[in-house]
């Protein structure tokens, strides 16, 4: 299952990523991260070293190795919201699995695959979202289940509802400051995506106090809220440069990151539901401007027959690729 945490920026949401994370790993076999943030630090933060692959950089051959054996696109492109096929290559959130092997950064039984950053080539000329579209497609393209865990950090504010990763994690998490400017993220994000309201929550951060509590609790609903994260002088030490205070913070709010667990856990996710809004956005964009913009009408011709269901049960065979 699939949680992203969100947050305004400066709120703690890549600390909070990445201590859930870990005090995720300390319970599950594995553990998939995903850093979809354009200030990429969450390798750093989960203490990470080796050398970052930015799947935004690899795009061409990831999609390549995504599309397996389909046909059914011909000669038009596969871009970020091209529905699977049949013959589609998949992703397990296994550390065995050949794309998160060649593209992750691998420690213990957590991987982490990187978006990308901008790079000085891309001053006044790149747009984020063409960052994202590595990750988009490996998430379109993913078969997690119900006990695997696959954690994101997403981009600062709403920004994440301009692509098709609004619909693509079954958990949502805001992490918010008692300001009314942290708050109005997830009011934002709700008001605009209200058909997610009932799977997205809520962790109140820098908490000094009951008076906080009351603030976050009145503002966004006691049980919209699945915990406060207290300021902590471990997470001062971290924020200094001590990597190891990390590891005291995350067992200082272990209660908080259990409620998370169990709310995600608690998800469970509807295949058709997730197919549906991918084809869905996917004719959109290309209505939008992929078409005019390749001179193709890239949402017809596609494998209609495909359904995530059919690849999971294992009854078609999917090249390994």
């Amino acid at each position: 299952m699939r949680i992203a945490f969100l947050g305004k920026g400066g709120s703690g949401k890549t600390t909070t990523s990445a201590s859930f994370i870990r005090h995720a790993a300390a319970s599950h076999p594995f553990v998939l991260a995903l850093d979809a943030d354009v200030n990429a630090h969450l390798a750093g933060a989960l203490a990470l070293e080796g050398k970052i692959s930015q799947l935004g950089a690899h795009y061409s051959e990831l999609t390549s190795y995504l599309k397996g054996k389909r046909t059914d696109l011909g000669d038009k492109p596969m871009i970020m919201t091209t529905p699977p096929s049949l013959a589609s290559n998949f992703v397990r959130p296994t550390a065995a699995d050949p794309l998160i092997t060649r593209y992750g950064l691998q420690q213990g039984n957590i991987a982490l695959l990187t978006v990308g950053k901008y790079e000085q080539e891309d001053v006044g000329s790149a747009c984020y979202h063409g960052k994202l579209e590595g990750a988009i497609s490996v998430l379109h393209h993913l078969l997690d289940g119900d006990n695997d865990i696959v954690v994101a950090d997403n981009t600062a504010g709403t920004d994440s509802i301009a692509t098709s990763l609004w619909f693509a994690y079954d958990l949502r998490v805001v992490v918010v400051e008692p300001s009314k400017k942290s708050v109005q993220v997830y009011k934002d994000f709700i008001g605009l995506v209200p058909e997610l309201a009932a799977t997205t929550y809520v962790i109140g951060n820098k908490v000094e106090g009951p008076e906080d509590e009351a603030f976050i609790n009145d503002q966004v609903g006691a049980d919209r809220v699945l915990g406060f994260i207290t300021l902590s002088r471990h997470l001062k030490r971290f924020e200094q440069g001590d990597t190891t205070a990390l590891e005291k913070f995350q067992e200082e709010q272990s209660q908080v990151f259990d409620r998370v667990l169990a709310t995600l856990k608690a998800q469970k996710r509807d295949w058709t539901v997730y197919l549906e809004r991918l084809r869905g956005t996917h004719t959109k964009l290309c209505r939008d401007w992929y078409d005019s913009y390749y001179g193709l009408k890239l949402d017809e011709g596609l494998d209609m027959e495909f359904s995530y269901p059919l690849v999971i049960a294992g009854t078609q065979s999917p090249d390994k690729g």
